[in-house]
């Protein structure tokens, strides 16, 4: 007796096997190249950087930008057992799927081939390791399809010796399309995978719609790059295409690209190429408005859900790449363009989210027309349930400097700051802010209360034991420095900087990468000044990195480890889905700061879970495995800021591609100095200078220049920029010390503070009897004369509250 499922098993590696003959590509003559012959390889945003030792990097001075070199599509499915690959509609998703089918099907990718890397043309041999595997290729047209597949058709795969002994890829194509039962079902098939043998997992679905999905760590996730210029040219001239057509900006999606080939179009406007190919397919008028009548009907049937078209069209005309959803959606806002307002709208209220690419390119149909400038206002109107997702939307397409690009302004900047909508719409907020001009206070400090703490956790041998740290107050940087501050350093000290994006207008808001140790410290340097003068902070004061205990401190706060993992959050001991750009989230790069405002720690520092490795003042060791300097953390020479350059510095928080292991306020990570990567980046802290009067004024060293004088104020305040002190002189001196030492160009001056009353009345005290003090407050300016310092000028009490004799202190 015939056995059903192992006739479907057959029937699956024929098809597979068959993909290969389907048509993919048409030329303008309309002669067309199968899957086999046209397939272009797709690339995916993981690059050779990102692997090797995740892109940790030296620099000398001088070195130019690396180009990045990415990996193909094929070599992220060969290189994770459990993958969900993802992209927009029309990147080639299907294409690719049924590629790897009929590869692993046919010759089981013994051949290699040669893979454009980048616009420079790097090409490398795309390379199959993992031996040959019996494919299994399903379309998932539902929620229904995929839980019959989840809960029939995958156990008896597995359960199927014969499959089982042999090896199996699993491709689920198209899970976007079973909405919200989509993540627990993935999530039980992954774990059915995982259980097995021999047995891989690739998932494809819609960028737009999966990205804010939470799936099982076990789960690799990476997106389908576009296509290059120099992959559409090397394709138009293997299809002997003449030169210039597909290069438009929107060829790059793989679909319109392939409408372009048709079309001999050099348009860039994705609705120009549409309209491009519709005039080759249907040379009537009338007839041309069949396709797009038909595209917007199936949308409203589907509510704009993947309207991937099953219609027929003229065999003669074929062009495979029009049934897929990006197409169709095209051919849907052309038609949705010439109905009437309301209309537009019912459509996009129906289904905000999927209806959002037809409702965009109908209003670029529109762009300059009245009824467009009434969409905007409608769609903008905060009435509307769904106006901060429409501010995404349109952000582009308001007039500059208008109302409307305001009212985007005002929306996109509360999805921020409230963190509404899914992470991918907010990541495209944080992006948009930036372009308009981010109003918040991204160099703002968090008061970091006196206390004792716990310091590490039991969840890695590096991070224990536990032990607990007593810190004073301090400040720090509720944000990490971001790309807008340190291109202002970059750009005033022509400091190197090799970070691809530290300029873009959409990423001045995110956290500046690319940055060695060394880099840390010069901007701190560099803004000491800069606050120094502005007043920000007092002349006694510099800007550093954090300690290891201090960033800690900040990310944690009083928080102790009693979670089921034994990690401490920012937010707490459980992890919280959303609460930080991780590999959860699977951005794979940085972000707007303050994306994620569930993610705070205790005293309000966002990003101190994923974003960016922030560096700290401590050393580590030269081993990466195991530090030199181990728990408990002790007052010794970890802190040796001149450490050796063969002695890594910690770094702290983990990154975008981190996992919640190393996400966290106690996981301990490491780098050279001299090393970078687009995922480490700093905050700062400014402190009180540490200024330490020598026993005698012989020792007395003078900051910089030899020439230039070094003053010093000896006061009682121990807080001198709040002027709490017993002593009421100081107290009125301590603003006009502060405003004449911050201003431009003003000298070297550092404060002492004398202590406390009984101990300063003691005859013999050292500031009396070895520095000729006798009054507080004291201004004292020692200069280089003849080879020696002395002091040539002091102001005592209520002589410097005359300005005129304080100015002609500092600047004799």
């Amino acid at each position: 007796m015939a056995d059903p499922f192992l006739d479907t098993i057959k029937s699956l590696r024929s098809k597979a096997a068959a993909f290969g003959s389907e048509p993919l590509l048409t030329r303008p003559d309309g002669t067309v190249a199968d899957l086999a012959n046209g397939y272009i390889p797709l690339l995916a945003n993981f690059t050779f950087e990102d692997k090797a030792a995740k892109g940790l990097r030296k620099r000398k001075a001088g070195d130019e930008r690396e180009v990045p070199v990415y990996f193909s599509a094929v070599e992220v499915v060969r290189d994770n057992r459990i993958l969900f690959l993802t992209g927009t509609g029309g990147s080639g998703k299907t294409t690719f799927a049924k590629y790897v089918s009929y590869r692993m099907a046919t010759d089981g990718f013994r051949e290699s081939r040669a893979v454009i890397r980048n616009e420079l043309g790097d090409s490398h041999e795309e390379n199959w390791k993992p031996g040959k595997l019996e494919p299994y290729y399903f379309f998932v047209d539902g929620a229904d399809s995929l839980r019959t597949f989840v809960e029939k058709i995958v156990p008896e795969l597995l359960a199927s010796r014969g499959v089982h002994e042999s090896g199996f890829q699993i491709i689920i194509d198209g899970v976007d399309r079973a909405a919200v039962e989509a993540t627990e079902l993935l999530g039980s098939v992954s774990v059915l995978v995982k259980s097995a043998t021999n047995v891989r997992l690739l998932l494809l679905g819609d960028t737009k719609v999966c990205s804010c999905w939470v799936l099982p760590s076990v789960v690799a996730r990476h997106d389908i790059l576009p296509l290059l210029i120099i992959q559409r040219k090397r394709a138009a001239q293997e299809l002997l295409i003449q030169d210039g057509i597909g290069l438009g900006s929107s060829a790059s999606n793989p679909a319109l690209f392939a409408l372009a080939l048709r079309a001999g179009c050099v348009a860039e406007q994705a609705e120009d190429i549409l309209d491009e190919w519709i005039k080759v397919v249907y040379s009537y008028e009338t007839s041309a408005e069949y396709l797009p009548l038909k595209a917007y009907e199936e949308a409203l049937r589907t509510k704009g859900v993947d309207q991937r078209s099953t219609s027929a069209l003229p065999t003669s005309l074929l062009t495979p790449a029009w049934s897929c959803s990006g197409v169709q959606q095209l051919l849907a806002a052309r038609h949705l363009a010439t109905l009437p307002i309301e209309e537009v709208l019912a459509f996009y209220y129906a289904n905000p989210g999927s209806s959002q690419p037809v409702i965009r390119s109908c209003l670029v149909r529109l762009a300059g027309s009245p009824k467009a400038e009434t969409l905007l206002e409608r769609l903008l109107d905060r009435a509307s349930p769904e106006s901060h997702r429409a501010a995404l939307l349109i952000a582009d397409l308001v007039p500059k400097d208008s109302q409307l690009e305001q009212s985007v302004a005002e929306l996109v900047l509360e999805v921020v700051e409230r963190g509404l909508l899914n992470p991918m719409e907010r990541e495209k907020s944080g992006r948009i802010l930036s372009s308009l001009g981010d109003p918040r206070n991204l160099t703002a400090l968090a008061q970091i209360p006196a206390g004792t703490f716990v310091m590490g956790s039991e969840s890695h041998p590096n991070s224990q034991p536990q032990n607990s740290i007593s810190l004073g107050s301090f400040r720090i940087g509720i944000y990490p420095v971001i790309n807008r501050d340190y291109s202002a350093f970059a750009r005033e000290t022509g400091r190197d900087w090799l970070s691809p994006d530290g300029t873009d207008p959409e990423r001045l808001n995110a956290p500046a990468t690319d940055l060695t140790w060394h880099d840390a410290w010069a901007y701190c340097k560099w803004l000491t000044e800069r606050w120094r003068l502005s007043g920000k902070i007092p002349p006694d004061h510099e800007v550093r990195l954090p300690t290891e205990p201090e960033w800690e401190r900040a990310s944690r706060g009083d928080q102790f480890e009693a979670g089921s993992e034994g990690l401490v959050y920012p937010w707490g001991t459980e992890w919280e889905a959303g609460g930080a750009n991780s590999e959860e989230v699977g951005f794979n790069n940085t972000c707007a700061v303050g994306l994620f405002p569930k993610g705070r720690s205790p005293y309000g520092c966002y990003d101190m879970a994923g974003q960016v490795w922030e560096w700290c003042t401590t050393l580590w060791g030269e081993d990466m495995a195991s530090p030199a300097f181990k728990y408990p953390w002790k007052n010794d020479e970890r802190e040796a800021l001149q450490g050796p350059e063969k002695v890594r510095r910690v770094l702290r928080g983990g990154c975008f591609s981190s996992p919640k292991v190393k996400a966290n306020c106690t996981y301990r990570g490491s780098l050279e100095p001299a090393g970078f990567w687009r995922g480490n980046g700093f905050r700062i802290m400014p402190i009180i200078s540490t200024f330490t009067l020598p026993d005698s004024l012989e020792a007395l060293e003078l900051p910089g220049n030899p020439d230039a004088p070094l003053f010093i104020t000896f006061t009682t305040s121990n807080l001198p920029e709040t002027g709490e002190s017993w002593c009421p002189d100081v107290r009125a001196a301590l603003p006009h010390i502060n405003a004449a030492f911050s201003a431009e160009k003003a000298p070297n001056m550092a404060f002492v503070e004398v202590g406390q009353r009984p101990e300063w009345k003691v005859p013999n005290n050292i500031y009396r009897t070895k520095w000729d003090v006798h009054n507080v407050p004291t201004i004292v300016r020692y200069q280089l004369v003849n080879g020696e310092i002395k002091e040539t000028g002091r102001l005592v009490e209520g002589e410097i509250l005359d300005k005129g004799r304080l100015q002609a202190l500092i600047q004799p």
